[in-house]
């Protein structure tokens, strides 16, 4: 009887030693992920101001997000997204000593805590990055009323416009400049083909605008499953990973008929005759695009390298048609054939499976058919 009371307390003291341990490397890990996630967003905002920048903005989101799920309560996961968005600011603001690239700072954690919570609802993968896009240009937006009342003490869009078309004017110069063939010009037709530029540039911007937010949005999901599945298991082996079918961007219904319908419009609608209708159509194209080309891709990864099915042999053939175009010089006409057949490919899978279920949905209601044999899993973890 005592051997066993002696044996029961030597267990309970192993067991408080390893959950210490435990809980140790636990509080270790939230603030390592939350120092990279603030160090990143600091990064961005302060050293990076291209596409690296961008990367290291949506890699902050993800690690934020990863160490909310590592906090015990709700609370405490708007205490972190608080603290970790003013940490990040006053670190920027002291180094840079901008306002307005410090205040983009706090778009890595609130980015963070809306892929957390959009979790924990159990939103797909295309809610949450919808939702991210939709706050970041709104927040873009707000940071650019707060650069125009900071420097000139007021706001209108007459001055964005010009702000524009100096930035556009004064890059398109520096462009044609320093390209041998436009440069030689005179100065009348060089003139003319600058304001060309700028004008065809500012026509797409509103859609290089919502791109630009989509990119950083998708790419922070993106950034999260791998984080996620990466350092989450290591401070709680009981946690399920996020499955790869879970965690896929799916174009609506609408949005594929909207896009199919602006590209058969638009060689329609001339820019000469027609300039605003021509303007929503490429800004629409350019808008649902991209989100239509990661379809695309999903659809041809599962067909050709999990189904493999009988239109695998087009891999090849597609594959020595962008090598032609591209040997010949053609780069953009050869970028111009794998978009076009990515977006074919993505409005294929989503009008495809969206009418399927549109039909199955009408022959229940009239047939009154309550054979249900979905099977599909709401669970995001394996």
């Amino acid at each position: 009887m005592i051997l066993k009371d002696v044996s029961d307390m030597n267990n309970i003291k192993k067991n408080s030693k390893k959950k210490k341990i435990n809980s140790i490397a636990y509080t270790f890990e939230l603030l390592a992920l939350n120092a990279a996630a603030i160090f990143l967003s600091v990064a961005g905002s302060v050293f990076f101001l291209d596409f690296l920048g961008l990367a290291c903005y949506a890699a902050a989101a993800a690690l934020f997000a990863c160490a909310m799920f590592l906090v015990p309560s709700l609370i405490a996961c708007l205490v972190l997204t608080i603290a970790s968005a003013a940490t990040s600011f006053f670190i920027a603001n002291a180094i840079s000593g901008n306002i307005i690239s410090s205040l983009a700072c706090l778009v890595c954690a609130t980015s963070g805590a809306l892929i957390y919570f959009g979790v924990k609802a159990k939103k797909h993968r295309t809610q949450i990055t919808f939702g991210i896009a939709c706050f970041l240009s709104v927040f873009s937006l707000g940071l650019v009323v707060a650069s125009f009342l900071l420097e000139a003490g007021r706001f209108s869009v007459g001055l964005v416009l010009q702000a524009v078309d100096d930035g556009l004017t004064s890059g398109a110069n520096y462009i044609t400049s320093h390209i041998s063939t436009l440069a030689e010009l005179p100065e009348i037709d060089r003139a003319a083909y600058v304001q060309e530029i700028v004008q065809n540039t500012k026509a797409i911007i509103p859609a290089l605008f919502i791109v630009y937010n989509s990119i950083i949005a998708y790419l922070a999901t993106s950034f999260f499953k791998i984080a996620y599945n990466v350092f989450i298991p290591m401070a709680n082996s009981a946690r399920k990973k996020i499955k790869g079918k879970y965690w896929r961007l799916n174009i609506s219904l609408v949005t594929a008929i909207v896009a199919l319908t602006a590209l058969v419009a638009s060689p329609f609608a001339s820019a000469a005759k027609n300039p605003i209708s021509s303007i929503v159509l490429t800004n629409l194209i350019y808008m649902l695009a991209p989100g239509l080309c990661i379809v695309g891709i999903y659809f041809a990864y599962d067909k050709f390298f999990k189904e493999r099915v009988a239109i695998f042999p087009l891999v090849p053939i597609l594959g020595a048609l962008f090598a032609v175009f591209f040997m010949l010089g053609a780069f953009s006409i050869a970028l111009f054939v794998l978009v076009f057949v990515l977006l074919v490919a993505g409005l294929y899978a989503t009008l495809n499976g969206d009418i399927k279920k549109l039909l199955e949905k009408a022959k229940k209601a009239l047939f009154d058919d309550d054979d249900d044999n979905d099977d599909d899993d709401d669970d995001f973890f394996d």
